[in-house]
């Protein structure tokens, strides 16, 4: 995640992209849940209440801005918060 103040046009639309892959609610349930623990498709899948495919496209823009990382383990992929304390600290905005 970010860790200076933007400063040029090019930081700036980086931001903007980092605050649009957070600025949906499922993909604050998926940071959510991977606060807990790491998990796969199939446990957020369950978690969550929503279809895998709707999961999975949210975990590629999450994963696109690098908020996220993933594992390979057999077919399935098993994703991790890259930036647990960012995370963490716009969780406790909300209490």
């Amino acid at each position: 995640m970010i860790r200076r103040r933007p400063s040029h046009k090019k930081d700036f639309a980086h931001c903007a992209e980092m605050l649009k892959a957070l600025a949906h609610p499922t993909r604050l349930m998926i940071l959510q849940a991977l606060l807990k623990k790491k998990g796969c498709v199939k446990d957020l899948e369950k978690s969550l209440a929503k279809p895998q495919a709707n999961i999975s496209q949210h975990l590629a823009i999450l994963r696109k801005e690098g908020i996220i990382g993933f594992v390979a383990q057999g077919k399935s992929r098993c994703y991790y918060l890259k930036e647990i304390d960012s995370i963490e600290k716009i969780f406790s905005c909300v209490g």
